[in-house]
């Protein structure tokens, strides 16, 4: 949020890799890192990594926590806002 993405999308990178090796792909935490990394692609201008990674982790999300979940939800609204900058 302090707009230092330069800085930022590595330890998002780096914090979904060590969450995926230390609790799992399907856990909620790893949930979450994915979506904060598809995020900080976003913020970047990269839509070319973060719709892909969206829509993952709604995949992901929606089996892991449900598709009412809070964060699936959020999730899906991402995904959304981010497809709209691609048109």
């Amino acid at each position: 949020s302090a707009g230092d993405l330069e800085r930022a999308v590595p330890l998002f990178e780096q914090t979904l890799t060590d969450r995926q090796r230390v609790l799992g792909d399907d856990h909620p935490y790893t949930v979450k890192s994915r979506n904060n990394l598809a995020k900080a692609y976003e913020s970047a201008g990269d839509l070319e990594r973060a719709v892909p990674l969206f829509e993952q982790t709604l995949t992901d999300s929606a089996r892991v926590l449900g598709k009412d979940h809070p964060t699936t939800r959020a999730v899906r609204d991402n995904l959304q806002q981010a497809r709209s900058h691609l048109h």
